[in-house]
């Protein structure tokens, strides 16, 4: 799989970054092989055997067609991003490129996580050309970094615009989204975007967000009640919730109001909150807040984490020797938690998305893992597909699919077109009908059970029943 269709940008080592990307990708080549031919025995070769007349009961059977299908996964499949698309792997992308520009946070304290959505962004524009590009034509994807800075996401639109791309792709985190959303919707643009952490700001009607928070929800005040509902309706589903909770969360938009609405639903189920606690961004001694959760002894410990925060929360409790009950971790790096050892065993966790049944029961799923692992892999990157990962591949689904839906790039067509249809994505369904173009809600409550991260609510997703015991 080679790296076209990929012109990553950057203000300083822009040659040695596009060197280093094209050695990568050419690392992740896999020729098509093909299988040899099986040689007939000659009978002349042996002429003490004559040749036995026809038997009908020994003829070769019929080649079965299904034994010269694909495996899911596999490169050569014609299986597209999109159900919308035809996978056609002998054909050759031709024409003028389609460029998709977008804003990404390669540099900076985001860069952990927005790497992830740009290794999501090459592999997909490798999918779709692989297939014989977007409307017959190669599909680019033109990346700027903006070194996790909100003011540098915008600048950075304004430049793509500017250079007539024909898309547009949102950035990761909500401040940069928030930032950029002016300069693309003034140039009449669609937005998707992959992970917005501020549904309450108003977009637009040409913002299209991949993980839905809301579901549906018509007043901003309601959309973070419905995202904080599955965890105690997870909690409820097992017979015993919890009747005393303690809430611990960071200084931060996003996660203040998820805790707030989480506090209000779990009240009005019974449970009495024990202590709210807020700490500012940054804090890394989390032992005085430990101290007073051990004291309490709570039912249930809510953690309104970002980063790595879970896990110095937990070094926090080894260092007092106390073992919670029963653990939420909001919005923790995935890549963070296995460093909390044998005690992230029944930790829960906000997620929209696992690499398991259901959801890798869509060959278009199963195909994106195939393809996303090796790449992780390959770039240092979490290799777990969960929320990050999922949402971004749902970010360029919905992209995909309008374009091959409209037969066009037009963005007003698009716009049109993206507000009265839904969209496939791996994640689910996706609706763009509700507050800020937010349709459905794609929240789910994974835990970790034996050391993996399974979906456990709501119930037609899970992969496994609750643990929790109070």
């Amino acid at each position: 799989m080679g790296a076209r269709g990929r012109r990553t940008l950057l203000a300083a080592a822009a040659a040695l970054l596009v060197l280093g990307c094209a050695e990568a990708d050419d690392e992740a080549d896999q020729p098509t092989t093909e299988e040899p031919a099986e040689e007939e025995a000659d009978p002349a070769d042996d002429p003490a055997e004559e040749e036995p007349a026809d038997d009908p009961a020994e003829e070769e059977p019929a080649d079965d067609p299904a034994d010269d299908e694909a495996e899911p996964g596999d490169p050569t499949a014609a299986v597209a991003p999109v159900a919308a698309m035809d996978c056609e792997p002998d054909a050759t992308p031709d024409g003028e490129p389609i460029v998709v520009g977008g804003s990404m946070s390669l540099t900076g304290p985001l860069a952990p996580t927005g790497t992830i959505h740009d290794a999501v962004a090459d592999l997909v524009v490798d999918w779709v050309n692989d297939c014989g590009g977007l409307l017959g034509r190669p599909l680019e994807w033109e990346v700027l970094d903006d070194q996790s800075a909100p003011d540098q996401a915008a600048s950075n639109y304004e430049r793509l615009i500017g250079r007539d791309v024909d898309l547009v792709m949102g950035p990761y985190a909500g401040a940069n989204i928030l930032a950029a959303a002016g300069p693309v919707a003034r140039a009449g643009y669609i937005y998707p975007t992959h992970t917005n952490g501020s549904p309450e700001q108003l977009i637009g009607d040409n913002h299209f967000p991949s993980w839905q928070i809301g579901g549906g929800a018509e007043d901003p005040e309601e959309i973070f009640r419905a995202a904080a509902s599955g965890l105690w309706e997870a909690l409820e589903s097992t017979g015993t919730p919890p009747e005393t909770m303690f809430f611990a969360t960071a200084r931060f938009p996003t996660t203040l109001s998820l805790a707030g609405a989480t506090q209000a639903i779990a009240e009005a189920g019974g449970a009495e909150t024990v202590d709210f606690v807020e700490y500012d961004l940054g804090t890394s001694d989390f032992s005085s807040i430990a101290l007073r959760i051990s004291a309490a002894d709570p039912d249930f410990v809510y953690l309104g984490v970002l980063g790595a925060d879970a896990v110095e929360f937990f070094d926090a409790f080894e260092a007092i020797g106390y073992e919670p009950k029963g653990v939420y971790a909001a919005l923790p790096a995935p890549a963070t938690l296995p460093a909390i050892g044998p005690a992230v065993e029944g930790l829960m966790v906000l997620s929209i998305y696992e690499n398991h049944p259901p959801f890798t029961d869509d060959p278009i799923a199963s195909d994106f893992a195939e393809r996303f692992l090796p790449l992780a892999d390959e770039r240092s990157l979490f290799p777990v597909i969960e929320t990050q990962a999922a949402a971004s591949m749902g970010a360029w689904q919905i992209l995909l699919t309008a374009v091959a839906e409209t037969g066009e790039t037009d963005n007003a067509v698009l716009q049109d077109w993206l507000n009265a249809n839904a969209v496939s994505s791996i994640a689910g369904e996706l609706t763009f009908d509700g507050w800020n173009n937010y349709g459905s809600d794609m929240n789910r409550v994974t835990q970790i059970q034996n050391g993996d991260r399974v979906v456990v609510w709501p119930s037609e997703f899970a992969a496994a029943d609750v643990v929790y015991e109070r």
